[in-house]
């Protein structure tokens, strides 16, 4: 014997009917025996209420149906008709004017699976929506990390005299942070951007650095410029390399 305080929870007398009356229906038929006109609504309303046909005092028994005399916008008839339809799926369908609180009621696994199906989905949504961000990002960085490469590669082609021009044209994809890296790597190659190293030391903007520069270039001697020019790469010999 089940202990009482193991024994198991008894279905909701709506929810017993309907699972009745399925199981009646079907035997009826398997036995071919001849069933009236909606013969799931009709068995259901019979083991439920003790009559087999739709009326207001019976309406009030159905849970969830909240069944209201003098209804302006369904009536007994659409009623008994969306019962029979739904408790012929199993609950399946839930056609107007029934509402999801009658499904609730007479086919609770139904709207549970639905839930989990439901959550399942939006899941399975999300996790492919994760993805879909962290590859569009991922992209993004592999982008910004191939632009960053040509910015430095242009400023190996620079002397003090364009640097600036190299500045303002990358200024606008990048942080003066971002760049700032590779522009001290680069200045260390230049004898007269010697005086720019209490700059780097004291944590200066770039951009403060970039105003210094002209000023520099003014103040060193051509030859010493020209000299400077000759450690810039040639482009054309460099992409001739690259091929």
């Amino acid at each position: 014997m089940i202990p009482s305080s193991h024994a198991l929870v008894s279905l909701k007398p709506a929810r017993q009917a309907a699972i009745q009356a399925i199981s009646l229906v079907e035997s009826s038929r398997e036995r071919g025996a001849r069933l009236p006109a909606m013969p799931y609504v009709r068995t259901f309303l019979r083991v439920l209420t003790g009559s087999g046909r739709l009326n207001a005092t019976v309406a009030r028994q159905i849970p969830g149906l909240n069944w209201v005399a003098k209804n302006r916008h369904s009536n007994l008839k659409q009623v008994e008709e969306a019962l029979e339809i739904m408790i012929a799926t199993g609950g399946e369908a839930c056609p107007l004017p029934l509402t999801l609180d009658v499904q609730a009621e007479l086919f609770p696994e139904v709207m549970h699976t639905r839930t989990d199906r439901r959550l399942h989905r939006a899941k399975i949504s999300t996790t492919r929506q994760l993805r879909r961000e962290a590859r569009e990002i991922d992209q993004q960085c592999r982008l910004r990390r191939n632009l960053l490469a040509q910015a430095e590669l242009d400023l190996n082609f620079q002397s003090p005299e364009t640097v600036c021009t190299w500045y303002t044209r990358w200024s606008d994809e990048f942080d003066a942070g971002e760049l700032t890296s590779a522009f001290w790597r680069w200045q260390t190659r230049f004898a007269s951007l010697k005086e720019l190293e209490w700059l780097r030391l004291s944590g200066e903007p770039l951009y403060v650095v970039m105003y210094e520069i002209p000023f520099i270039v003014r103040e060193t001697a051509e030859h010493i410029r020209t000299a400077e020019r000759w450690l810039v790469p040639n482009k054309l010999k460099h992409h001739r390399g690259e091929a």
